[in-house]
């Protein structure tokens, strides 16, 4: 958000790499650095911005994965325009190749989440909470037969965020950080009702260690088979929280539109 309405004179240059070995690695690098300079000085922004991921196949059943993002931006009049964004990611993959009814992902995810005023956090919401994380997750799907399949997730997040004694996010860096630990755990059904159309039922809890409270909640949707690639499907989360246990928003609650694609 700018703090006038003074014209602004941008500069940026990006290098992009990109490197492929067939079957075996995929890897891309980009980097940006973008100047917005104005007559006036609080609206004198400089951006660094630095995106990695590379996909390694190990085994014929293992494929590695990793990614990097970060975004750091310095407001040249007061440092309340400040924001700083990096999250990084790698996990393992596991699907067999001569069985493939079970899959598996394993993760771990990092997150340092601290948006100037009035931005957006990492779960685009403005204000919301501020935060930094560690979260490990461990995925299951088992194929029971043509008809059914079963799932379970788990996870832990450790971590903190920034707040206020009054409860609404402070300006950046003013805050008081508090610990923000929980477990995540779900179970999860996928059926298929007709030709064209499966059927989702979901059932999750989610455990604060830091305030020693629970929360459950269910998922129930539809989906409509659409092409060989493509699923549309509706549904409603009777639960506040989502599955991704760096969204602490609590507003999850209510109806969804999904696509799901595959390749």
């Amino acid at each position: 958000m700018l703090g006038t309405d003074a014209d602004i004179e941008r500069k940026a240059v990006s290098l992009g790499l990109n490197y492929s070995e067939k079957d075996k690695v995929d890897a891309k690098l980009r980097a940006e650095i973008r100047l917005d300079d104005s007559a006036a000085t609080e609206d004198d922004i400089t951006s660094f911005l630095i995106a990695g991921a590379i996909g390694y196949k190990a085994k014929p059943s293992w494929r590695v994965v990793a990614d990097f993002n970060a975004v750091l931006s310095q407001d040249g009049g007061a440092n309340f325009r400040d924001g700083d964004y990096v999250k990084a990611s790698i996990g393992a993959a596991y699907r067999p190749v001569e069985n493939d009814r079970f899959n598996a992902l394993f993760k771990y995810t990092y997150l340092y989440d601290l948006p100037a005023t009035d931005q957006v956090t990492e779960t685009s919401n403005r204000n919301g909470p501020r935060q930094r994380s560690h979260v490990l997750s461990a995925d299951g799907i088992w194929q029971v037969n043509n008809y059914v399949q079963l799932g379970a997730k788990y996870g832990m997040r450790f971590g903190e965020v920034e707040v206020s004694p009054d409860g609404i996010a402070p300006a950046r860096g003013s805050g008081v950080w508090q610990r923000s630990d929980a477990q995540l755990g779900i179970l999860r059904a996928d059926i298929h009702l007709l030709r064209n159309w499966d059927a989702l039922l979901e059932g999750r809890a989610l455990w604060s260690s830091s305030a020693q409270t629970i929360n459950w909640g269910a998922v129930v949707a539809g989906y409509r088979q659409i092409g060989d690639n493509m699923k549309l499907g509706v549904g409603y989360n009777f639960g506040r929280f989502s599955d991704d246990l760096l969204d602490q928003t609590f507003d999850d609650q209510g109806v969804f539109l999904n696509v799901v694609g595959k390749f």
